[in-house]
């Protein structure tokens, strides 16, 4: 009897868990239930506002899964459909240069006022001539007495400048060696007194020797400005104008006509000093290589100074002008572009 009722009991749950499975197995998805209208036949849905704030939260659950997912795909199209950014431009650094050149000097006449025991009279249209010292550069002269190969940096007439440049502002010193004396057999109108007889007119000028090339220097600080005319990859041709002011320094020698005997007096020579102030105007075309290391270039300089020093046991006074035109070599010195990093 006992058995008997164990055996019901559990056919009876038997019975009842697969009704349940098979009931649950029939019911459709909580969404598709919420969603669908009229329910499935033979359901009866009783909603009390449930179903709307579950299709809520799903919905929001839905979003916070697309919305970052679309907005990372916008992204990526945009960076692929954008040029990427210009490279921010590295900020110029100042560079150091050094110029050396020759000049092939044409000095303008002057009118030159001479004043001494026996000259006090004023020469118009005073010639002037140019000694370049040219041979200096030949190696068959060093070999000469008294001559060596370094004479070349000095005794012609040569230009030396170095400047610091940034952003395209250059700043300079140089020295210029300019080498001038009288030309020889003028006749020129004189006006004034000579060994005390009065003259005024075309006379032959009674000067054996005016010279300044003894150390004859002009020293002159100045700023230009450099314009990149064309640039490749083989090198850049620049275009730099510049303006600048100084000094000129020396130390004339002069001889004139003996009336004794009718030649030269002795070689008076002046104290080496400044001789007076003047300033130049110089447009420099330059072709450099690559990197700007090495460079060649032309040159065109005009130039005035207010000069006074000495001749006999007086002085004399004149406005020098004088235009250069120059070829030489450019080296950079120093150029951070040119130096990269250690680690």
């Amino acid at each position: 009897m006992r058995l008997a009722a164990i055996y019901i009991l559990f056919l009876i749950l038997g019975v009842s868990f697969e009704v349940r499975a098979q009931v649950s197995e029939g019911l459709p998805e909580l969404k598709s239930l919420c969603s669908e209208a009229p329910p499935p036949a033979g359901l009866l849905v009783i909603d009390n506002g449930f179903c709307h704030h579950y299709l809520e939260a799903e919905a929001e659950a839905e979003a916070k899964v697309t919305i970052p997912a679309l907005e990372k795909v916008g992204e990526t199209a945009a960076c692929a459909s954008s040029p990427l950014p210009s490279p921010t431009p590295v900020a110029d650094r100042w560079k150091i240069r050094l110029y050396a050149s020759h000049s092939f000097t044409t000095y303008f006449h002057s009118d030159v006022k001479f004043n001494s025991s026996r000259y006090q009279v004023e020469v118009k249209d005073y010639e002037w001539a140019e000694r370049g010292s040219r041979s200096y550069f030949n190696p068959a002269y060093w070999g000469e007495e008294g001559r060596n190969p370094f004479q070349f940096i000095d005794e012609p007439s040569n230009t030396f400048t170095v400047s610091i440049e940034k952003n395209g502002n250059e700043f300079f010193l140089t020295s210029f060696h300019p080498k001038y004396l009288q030309k020889d057999g003028q006749v020129k109108t004189m006006i004034g007194t000579v060994d005390g007889v009065a003259v005024n007119g075309p006379l032959a000028v009674p000067i054996v020797e005016n010279r300044n090339t003894y150390r004859q220097i002009t020293l002159e600080g100045g700023y230009g400005h450099r314009f990149k005319l064309l640039d490749s990859r083989h090198g850049n041709l620049t275009y730099v104008p510049s303006v600048s002011a100084g000094i000129m320094i020396g130390g004339n020698v002069s001889r004139v006509t003996d009336p004794a005997t009718g030649g030269a007096t002795p070689a008076d020579q002046d104290a080496f000093r400044v001789q007076g102030f003047g300033g130049s105007l110089t447009n420099r075309i330059e072709f450099n290589t690559k990197k700007e290391r090495f460079g060649i270039f032309y040159e065109n300089k005009l130039s005035g100074f207010d000069l006074k020093h000495g001749f006999e046991d007086g002085t004399q006074s004149y406005r020098l002008g004088y235009m250069g035109n120059s070829v030489g070599m450019k080296f950079m010195l120093y150029n951070p572009a040119n130096h990269k990093k250690r680690n």
